[in-house]
């Protein structure tokens, strides 16, 4: 059951798919062998069943399996094997024998389980109203777009101001952050809502026109980050800025207004999947609405330019501009780049309408060439985590075989079954997992066994009494896992070990039957302890390593991003932005891993200094991203660099300007080491003095120089310069020298806040 009816349908197919699989490959056994293992039959059936049992858990653990699709599968077919190990009668039988029944059997009445709890657990998400994730996709899209115009008014009205405000940048800050939340929650609602489609092509067509909304959002994201952490950053303006604001006004509220209004016209345009002939007029004329706008606006910025720069001699002009106004020109070109996304996006729907294809599929279910991934399946990660799998269900399902003393019984597949019912993918501080998993299962164990016990008699009271016991129960731990960070997985646990101890036994016994529940709590520990033991013996790793790790490959990948994009002998622009958000994702969650796990002899984990520490790192990360794409022929992956580009890197004065990131990047990269010294020695880096050294200096020196060579090419002449501001000469390389500018003073920062920590 999950929060949204496209997710609990995916949920519901993974264990449906996990189960047929386990069932399938038990009637394949009993196919060949229908008595199972007997006391008169060879030993080859036994050591048959045995192999087949451990490469059948071993394959589904390997596998690029759905984690939910592994463990329905592991938990149902852990059972299954050792009844068939089991001498005695089965209940097990293939369909294609004579002694199968389709009431009674096993493999049947496991598949009818689950498929009544799915289809019970879709129709809660269906009152009081349909959860639908398009639904939820479609408003937070909604949310979105109307946040992106509002947030390029709310800068526009900051640069308006006579000098910065640091509360107006305080305000803006706090939206971009809430935008961050929202943009990520965006693409995953459009991927669950597939198993809503129901074969309906016009709720495809919707998932194609959120998915392109999607990636022009995520775009503009970059553009209005960038811009916002140099506006914000600024102490104070330019003497020329008031005056080229003022005359720029007008026109960029027309224009933000225009591509607000448009932006909500194809939004209402598209809820349904197909624009009639009317909404693709009304797009169309908004769309020119808008062109007129930017046309004005670029008409405007220009005229303003060469009014409020009074040198006449060109080359001192450009210096001038890129002196004085280097934030304007930036702020002109991403304004641009919004406008452009925008009526892309118009273009697009409208084009929709003549070619349902126009849209690109949207990334469906993983097909089956997916499960032998060898990106997945050889990472050491994945390797690491099925070794520790298979011998915690292993050794878990030896000792119910064997049993042991009068602890455990022989053939009692309940502590492999336990064992694979709480397989998780996690990475982290096993500890505090393995912790969380003992208090969710022994007390969910408890309260179910305590509640059957007081409530088990057949009478009617009884009955309901503990139906409602058991909702409010379910309703207390579910609205926990759904709303809690800390101990949702706390709560799932307790939710299903509690739920299940509730409906167990069947009715009529008043009395507890303590041995049953020490029984059951007994496996579960033995199970979770086998967990524990072999997370110790084969570590993937401390949670305080990994988050180290994953910070300093992502500012390894940023200063290769940098190297190839400052290289002159490199031609093309290769998009880093996607690589260096996942590997900035990967660090930020193995952080919060980190700060929970347990520290034994070593110094606190610095968890404020590492969040500070990734939070430069995204805003790095935003500003390479507008860059990358703005110096990218067609804005696309891969293009060509543009002429502005090439003649800015056979500069002297940038080419040291770029020497000095990668100088900046490579003393940052030792001061990372700082997470990972965990004694009360001083950090051995900090004795280096190149670890102090300042270059805040000697890059505005080579910024001047850069600006200086630049301004006397001919290519940066401002007269009779046309089209978007995006293809203006001096607003490209603005827009490069404040994003240089900017990850500049991120490094600096990143830099400062380690030393501080010391």
């Amino acid at each position: 059951l999950s929060k949204t009816t496209g997710e609990t349908i995916m949920n519901v197919v993974c264990g449906l798919r996990g189960t047929f699989l386990a069932v399938l490959n038990m009637w394949m056994m009993y196919y060949f062998f229908p008595d199972g293992v007997t006391e008169t039959s060879p030993d080859y059936v036994f050591w048959i069943g045995l192999a087949d049992g451990v490469m059948f858990i071993t394959l589904m653990l390997s596998l690029n399996f759905q984690i939910s699709t592994v463990i329905f599968a592991v938990s149902n077919a852990t059972g299954f094997w050792m009844a068939f190990l089991q001498p005695g009668p089965t209940s097990f039988a293939c369909p294609f024998t004579q002694d199968f029944q389709a009431l009674g059997n096993v493999g049947v009445n496991s598949l009818i389980t689950v498929a009544a709890g799915g289809f019970l657990c879709i129709m809660v998400t269906f009152l009081p109203y349909p959860r639908w994730a398009l639904y939820n996709a479609r408003d937070t899209a909604e949310e979105l777009i109307h946040c992106m115009p509002a947030l390029w008014k709310s800068l526009s009205q900051h640069f308006f101001e006579p000098a910065p405000n640091s509360y107006s940048a305080d305000k803006i800050l706090r939206r971009m952050r809430r935008l961050a939340k929202m943009v990520t929650t965006l693409e995953g609602a459009i991927a669950n809502s597939w198993y809503e489609c129901f074969g309906s092509s016009r709720r495809h067509q919707i998932r194609r026109v959120l998915n392109a909304l999607d990636k022009m959002i995520h775009e503009n994201y970059d553009r209005i980050y960038s811009t916002c952490n140099a506006i914000t950053g600024a102490t104070e303006w330019s003497p020329l800025h008031a005056e080229m604001m003022r005359l720029l006004k007008p026109s960029l509220m027309k224009a933000i207004t225009e591509a607000e209004v448009l932006l909500q016209v194809c939004f209402r345009s598209s809820l349904d999947g197909q624009l009639s002939e009317v909404e693709c007029v009304a797009i169309q004329k908004m769309s020119a609405s808008l062109r007129q706008a930017e046309g004005e606006l670029t008409e405007a910025f220009r005229e303003a330019r060469d009014q409020v720069v009074k040198a006449t001699d060109e080359a001192k002009k450009n210096q001038e501009c890129m002196e004085a106004l280097l934030l304007e020109h930036m702020f002109a070109l991403n304004f641009a780049g919004f406008v452009r996304l925008v009526l892309g996006f118009a273009d697009d729907l409208v084009q929709q309408r003549r070619d349902p294809e126009h849209f690109p599929r949207v990334t469906e279910r993983p097909t089956i060439s997916s499960l032998w991934d060898r990106t997945v399946v050889m990472d050491p990660m994945h390797l690491n985590w099925v070794a520790r799998a298979c011998l915690s269900i292993f050794t878990g399902f030896a000792i119910g075989y064997f049993g042991f003393m009068d602890l455990f019984n022989s053939f009692d597949a309940s502590i492999a079954t336990t064992a694979s019912v709480l397989l998780s993918k996690f990475i982290g501080s096993a500890m505090v997992k393995n912790l969380g998993r003992v208090q969710g299962v022994v007390l969910g164990t408890v309260v179910g066994q305590i509640a059957h016990a007081t409530l088990g008699s057949c009478e009617a009271w009884s009955i309901g009494a503990l139906a409602l016991v058991l909702f409010f129960y379910s309703c207390i731990t579910l609205f926990t896992y759904y709303s809690s960070t800390d101990y949702a997985y706390l709560a799932c646990l307790l939710a299903a070990f509690g739920g299940s101890g509730m409906l167990s036994g069947g009715c009529g016994t008043h009395s507890l039957d303590k041995g049953a529940s020490y029984d059951a709590i007994l496996s579960t520990v033995c199970a979770i302890s086998l967990i524990v033991v072999y997370d110790i013996l084969l570590p993937s790793g401390r949670a305080s390593d990994m988050a180290h790790k994953a910070l300093k490959g992502s500012m390894e990948t940023l200063q290769r991003a940098l190297g190839m994009h400052f290289d002159p002998a490199v031609e093309c622009v290769h998009f880093h932005k996607g690589e260096l958000l996942t590997s900035i994702g990967g660090a930020e969650g193995m952080g919060a891993e980190a700060y929970n796990e347990p520290r034994y002899w070593r110094t606190e984990w610095k968890h404020g200094i590492y969040s500070q520490a990734v939070e430069h790192a995204y805003r790095l990360r935003y500003n390479l991203a507008a860059m990358e794409t703005s110096v990218a022929e067609g804005f696309e992956d891969r293009g060509m660099k543009i002429d502005v580009m090439n003649k800015l890197l056979r500069t002297p004065g940038f080419i040291r300007l770029a020497d000095l990131i990668g100088e900046d990047l490579q003393t940052v990269q030792p001061l990372v080491g700082v997470f990972v010294h965990e004694t009360v020695d001083r950090f051995p880096a900090l004795v280096d003095a190149s670890m102090l050294k300042g270059l805040s200096q000697e890059a505005k020196q080579a910024q001047e120089a850069a600006i200086a060579e630049v301004a006397k090419n001919p290519a940066l002449r401002t007269k009779g310069v046309e089209g978007s501001l995006e293809s203006d000469p001096l607003c490209q390389v603005c827009m490069v020298l404040s994003c240089v500018s900017t990850i500049l003073g991120g490094v600096r920062e990143l830099q400062h806040s380690i030393l501080r920590s010391e």
